[in-house]
């Protein structure tokens, strides 16, 4: 009998405790899943606003670079158009702060806009490229009376290539391409190196800082260019003072710039214009003005300073 009473008695208290416990899990179950409130909602609209990713996405990488360097926020970790977008939208939401105590501008404010954001090219990719803002002129040195090309169709030429081969392009010729985060920069590099070279020879066959192998034809043709002096290099591939020259002319080339073009010429090949140079030794250094005149003559190798104060004393 006691026991039965004892049963009696705490079943009431079992069911206390059982409508205590669900009425518990619902609160909490009502409070994880509870509508944010006005805080949140606000922090949101602020993500979604006219400073939202979108926006930002169409902005060119130069503008988006430009706006986080006046708000003092680091990007020297950053080497492609996808995290400077990231880190400008971090920046926007308030996620992160820069140093500077000024606000930057709304990218609204701001011109040359009107251009689709420019393609970025990742790791070993090939973009094609898509609609490109209006063409500027190219930097470098102003149009030459003895240009082949001029400025805008450099530009086309550019714009047409791929990043992989404006890349390609830049570094043959010595020139950084690593700060470029965008196609725009790319194109203006390239079209300014192409102009200077156009200056420096009007075939675009001789480069400066380099030594071309060129054939008699082509020879006669550099001789008719006026725009720079030219150091020609008669050699033949079995002579060994010939390839003991070969790197110090390379130097000296590096040395000279865009200050001389030049060249050299295998005497075996090109027989008839070796003739013509009257060339008894090898190698054989001849220094032409822009005239198409020899100004100096040279047999046998030289050093890197050696040629170069054989184009100095010239006085071309």
């Amino acid at each position: 009998m006691s026991r039965m009473s004892s049963d009696k008695i705490s079943r009431p208290w079992r069911r206390l405790l059982k409508l205590f416990t669900i009425a518990a899990l619902g609160a909490l179950r009502g409070w994880v899943f509870a509508a944010p409130g006005p805080r949140f909602t606000s922090h949101l609209t602020r993500h979604a606003g006219t400073g939202g990713l979108e926006d930002i996405q169409k902005m060119r990488a130069r503008e988006i670079k430009k706006e986080l360097e006046d708000a003092g926020v680091d990007i020297s970790d950053i080497f492609d158009k996808d995290d400077l977008v990231e880190r400008l939208h971090q920046l926007r939401s308030g996620v992160i702060h820069g140093t500077s105590t000024s606000t930057s501008a709304d990218s609204s404010d701001r011109c040359d806009r009107s251009g689709v954001a420019s393609e970025h090219d990742g790791a070993g990719a090939d973009p094609t490229e898509g609609a490109s803002s209006e063409a500027r002129s190219a930097p470098g040195p102003q149009s030459h009376s003895s240009d082949t090309s001029e400025p805008s169709d450099l530009m086309a030429k550019c714009k047409a290539m791929r990043v992989k081969e404006l890349r390609t392009e830049l570094g043959q010729r010595g020139i950084s391409w690593a700060d470029a985060l965008d196609k725009d920069e790319l194109v203006e590099r390239l079209a300014g190196v192409l102009q200077k070279e156009a200056l420096f020879c009007s075939s675009g066959r001789l480069k400066p800082g380099m030594v071309t192998k060129i054939t008699g034809a082509e020879l006669e043709e550099e001789l008719r260019d006026s725009t720079t002096p030219l150091l020609l290099d008669v050699y033949a591939v079995w002579c060994g003072p010939c390839k003991m020259m070969e790197p110090q002319l390379a130097n000296a080339a590096k040395a000279l710039g865009n200050r001389v073009r030049v060249a050299k010429m295998d005497s075996d090949e090109e027989t008839n214009a070796s003739s013509k140079l009257r060339v008894e030794g090898l190698p054989t250094l001849i220094l032409f003005d822009r005239k198409g005149n020899v100004a100096q003559r040279v047999e046998g190798a030289l050093m890197e300073q050696q040629i170069i104060d054989l184009v100095n004393s010239a006085n071309l």
